[in-house]
């Protein structure tokens, strides 16, 4: 119990530090939110929903003063906004300085998944990597929809080591829980369950195969039950099938044209226009890229708008399978920080990043994955269930290869990294100090 204590006592002041790091970060770098992106319609669906209880397109509103339905985006990330909001802090900056406690709960998390896989050393030191990583703390900042996925997916990542160290049909439920919250955060957290679920109840050999059944089924199916309410919302509001989100289909035709197939765009998502609105002067308007929706079309419908840029995205791909191979391998080496560096950073600083503070979280990146690689081999070896932490990396990996290459997509996979890192750093501390220990004292020099 004092061991406890100890621990939680220096987990939450490395829980004060993270707070000081992200409300730093906050006021005084000011990242920048562009007026029209994904961060700026989280602010401003957060804002309706504070204030009309309505989850409309945020730019038809804006610009238009037209109110239509949306499920453009998942829906937890404005929902949560929208609770400071409803309280009247309805500012960029107030709602960033929000984000910052939640970065702060993400940081104690991380340090409970640590000291679950590893012990309570390996947890405090996971928690000290998350406090001070840019590749978390921006995406608070910048009040981007990953600042909530990824506590989501620790959270998932416990209780999943919860269910297999008792299987019971309670604690599957509980993950299916965690699974459908996640995939309201971003649709990929689907995959990840499908990809954690699946092989953690194949694994449980001690019981029959009935039982895994029922567990799997159990946990899939309390997550579809979490995620049923908003697919009939969509389905009475937007008269169309939409699991999810209609994201993906800006997403699959921005990734699948003449300009990312090839050339030093090759893997990237491009528009024909940029973050402000303005025309992209920099590609031939012949390219088929995202070209955005026609909202000032009275009849636009954002489902069928939806489905016609899934079909060209889709179409190019089919008519391109020879150039898949490799521009889902690039598209791979970008989403993990090996394809053209300076380029990524650039690219995603388009989002309001701050270059600079994206090229640290890179360097930091890079160090820790020799460190991670070394900490999975570690826990394999000590016959530590490895299955939960290699699940996001998979399912990060496959979103990428399906979608197009973007660091912050690897952010369900950044909490497994860091704690893994965390196991080798320790482990390597550890073989210094017993080196030290056993040295043989130096020989003292005869008196002349």
């Amino acid at each position: 119990m004092a061991r406890w204590s100890r621990f939680a006592v220096a987990l939450c002041a490395i829980a004060l530090v993270a707070l000081a790091v992200r409300i730093t970060f906050v006021v005084v770098v000011d990242p920048d939110v562009p007026p029209i992106g994904d961060a700026s319609a989280y602010h401003l669906l957060a804002n309706n929903l504070a204030h009309h209880g309505e989850y409309f397109r945020p730019f038809d509103d804006q610009l238009l003063r037209r109110v239509r339905a949306t499920a453009e985006y998942p829906p937890l990330f404005p929902a949560l906004l929208a609770v400071p909001a409803r309280l009247g802090a309805t500012s960029v900056e107030s709602q960033r300085i929000f984000m910052a406690f939640v970065g702060a709960g993400t940081v104690v998390l991380i340090g409970l998944l640590g000291r679950r896989v590893g012990g309570a050393r390996v947890g405090l030191v996971a928690a000290g990597l998350a406090a001070i990583y840019p590749m978390l703390f921006q995406s608070e900042g910048v009040l981007m929809a990953e600042s909530v996925f990824v506590p989501l997916v620790v959270v998932t990542l416990l209780l999943a080591y919860r269910a297999l160290d008792d299987p019971s049909t309670g604690r599957f439920a509980l993950l299916g829980v965690a699974i459908g919250l996640t995939t309201l955060a971003r649709a990929e957290g689907l995959l990840l369950g499908l990809l954690l679920v699946v092989p953690m109840c194949w694994c449980l050999w001690k019981l029959d195969r009935g039982r895994r059944a029922v567990l799997a089924v159990t946990a899939l199916g309390v997550a579809l039950l979490v995620v049923a309410p908003w697919t009939i919302r969509n389905a009475v509001r937007l008269h169309s099938f939409v699991p999810v989100s209609n994201n993906v289909a800006t997403l699959i035709d921005g990734a699948n044209c003449d300009a990312v197939y090839g050339g030093d765009q090759i893997g990237l998502w491009r528009a024909t226009f940029t973050p402000n609105g303005e025309t992209d002067r920099s590609l031939p308007q012949a390219v088929a890229c995202f070209e955005g929706f026609d909202i000032a079309d009275p009849d636009f419908d954002e489902a069928e708008a939806a489905d016609r840029q899934r079909d060209d995205g889709l179409g190019y791909a089919r008519d391109h399978l020879g150039s898949l191979p490799k521009v889902a391998a690039v598209r791979w080496l970008r989403t993990f920080g090996l394809y053209d560096p300076s380029q990524q950073v650039d690219y995603e600083s388009l989002e309001g990043r701050p270059s600079g503070w994206q090229w640290a979280g890179t360097v930091m990146y890079w160090v820790m994955v020799p460190f991670a690689v070394g900490g999975i081999v570690l826990l394999r070896r000590r016959r530590v269930p490895i299955w939960p932490l290699v699940a996001p990396v998979v399912a990060v990996s496959i979103t990428a290869v399906l979608t197009y290459g973007q660091q912050r997509f690897r952010a369900g996979a950044e909490p497994v990294i860091i704690v893994a890192a965390a196991v080798a750093l320790v482990a390597v501390g550890r073989a210094l100090r017993s080196r030290a220990s056993t040295a043989p004292p130096a020989r003292s020099q005869p008196a002349r």
